[in-house]
């Protein structure tokens, strides 16, 4: 059995903000279950299931939620349904102070509800899916409720009674995963919220720690209690900070970003010492003190029909091994600069699902392309031009002494000329290009792409098309 509590507004003329709210409704659901879940700001669902010897029946504990409420200056409305999806539905869809839905009649209760419902919990009926962001499940079911108008469907019963078999021909899961809320079906479990207190765990050295060795023998222990705790609670580690006080009797803290929430001690002991290696403390350790950020465990589920990725975990340690190695500003995905300097790039966050699925999207837009491979380096030229146009190309890197076939240019691209220098060591510096670019086919049909700087008069050949 579950309660779904919403809050309607406050009484007693107090006017609150969301986090108020929020925070009033959490402590009204913790007095009366540990276990509950926050569907929106003033929205939560809690499971009743082997409360009844403490509160009575379920209609005795829609009362006592209602006078709790009434106690903390609140007004809200309560249903109770065996499946969470139909408590909530009908939390919002009914006016009425209490509803206790009787086990087997939740599709008969809320039937009559309006399809529109289904917007509000958009993020709480369907799977989740953190690759898939919230505006665009918004979306997507803001069109699929549009479809089932146009075919004449106005509430929750109407759409329950579609045959399910022809819905997921025409919407795959998706549809029937709605067409299960609309029946009141439960179509996932509940994930706890965890509660709002600290994560923290110290340890006392008994002289100062100067090696990394000796610091992490002393981490193991810290975060296998620290999991624990997580553990107990169902939550994972999402962001950890570690204090170290040292003996100059100042703190030295470092904060770590995990990019997806773990609950392994050993990884997350690795990490840590990963990051203290990269920017080690300017003194001996007396005390570290380390403070984990909750969020919910990830559930990971694999497809046959999508690319192998690492696991997070892996990627996580890889990527710290690397930044140590190279530097953190040297690590990551290249992505595109706010200029039209033709070899100026910055470098992001690596996230290969990310990078992925816009690759795919792409291909899928616009169908096969031919590809332009840069070299980091441009390779210097030696280019005849006959005509204003080059008619022999001859460079290092497999190209060789070439004749061109066929050529197009040229053209011309200059810009920060107000940081123009007369050095080619500063033009990547400051920024400053001039050159005329060519497109050329050379008689063993490659394609290449060259350019000539016209501030020095020198020819570099920047890349091939693929």
């Amino acid at each position: 059995m579950f309660a779904s509590v919403y809050v309607a507004g406050s009484r007693r003329g107090r006017s609150l903000s969301g986090d108020q709210f929020s925070k009033d409704l959490l402590s009204l659901a913790r007095y009366f279950s540990p276990r509950l879940e926050m569907v929106d700001a003033r929205t939560v669902v809690l499971d009743v299931t082997g409360l009844r010897g403490m509160w009575g029946s379920p209609r005795a504990f829609g009362a006592a939620v209602q006078r709790k409420a009434i106690e903390q200056g609140i007004h809200c409305r309560v249903a109770l349904a065996a499946t969470r999806i139909a408590a909530v539905l009908s939390v919002y869809g009914r006016t009425d102070a209490l509803t206790v839905i009787k086990p087997g009649r939740e599709a008969t209760t809320i039937a009559t509800l309006p399809l529109d419902i289904l917007t509000r919990v958009a993020n709480f009926g369907l799977q989740r899916n953190a690759a898939i962001p919230l505006e665009v499940r918004n979306r997507n079911v803001s069109r699929m409720i549009n479809i089932f108008k146009r075919w004449g469907l106005a509430t929750l019963g109407d759409l329950a009674a579609l045959p399910r078999d022809a819905l997921f021909s025409r919407f795959g899961t998706e549809g029937v995963m709605w067409q299960k809320c609309a029946c009141g079906e439960e179509s996932q479990l509940l994930i706890p919220t965890p509660e709002n207190r600290p994560f923290e765990v110290a340890l006392d050295f008994e002289w100062p720690v100067e090696g990394f060795e000796t610091l992490a023998s002393g981490l193991r222990p810290m975060l296998e209690s620290l999991v624990l705790q997580l553990s107990h609670e169902g939550v994972a580690a999402a962001v950890l900070t570690v204090r170290l006080w040292l003996v100059t009797r100042v703190w030295y803290t470092r904060t770590l970003q995990l990019p997806a929430p773990i609950c392994d001690s050993r990884m997350l002991c690795t990490l840590l010492v990963l990051n203290l290696k990269s920017h080690p403390p300017p003194a001996g350790i007396d005390r570290v003190v380390v403070t984990a950020i909750p969020a919910p465990s990830r559930i990971t589920q694999f497809s046959l029909f999508e690319k192998a990725v690492p696991s997070i975990e892996q990627l996580s340690t890889l990527l710290a091994r690397l930044k140590i190695l190279m530097g953190s500003e040297r690590c990551g995905t290249p992505v595109l600069s706010e200029t039209h300097h033709p070899n100026a790039f910055d470098v992001g966050p690596f996230d290969p699902t990310v990078s992925s699925a816009i690759h795919l999207e792409a291909a899928e837009e616009t169908g096969p392309i031919a590809i332009s491979r840069r070299f980091h380096l441009p390779l210097v030229a030696q280019v005849t031009v006959d005509c204003g146009c080059p008619v022999l190309v001859s460079a290092s890197g497999g190209i060789g002494r070439r004749s061109v076939e066929r050529c197009a240019g040229p053209w011309r691209s200059s810009g920060h000329w107000w940081e123009q220098t007369q050095s080619v060591d500063q033009e990547l510096s400051t920024g400053y290009w001039s050159r005329d670019e060519w497109d050329v086919e050379l008689d063993d049909g490659s394609v290449y792409c060259i350019y000539r700087d016209r501030t020095h008069g020198e020819w570099f050949v920047a890349g091939f098309l693929d």
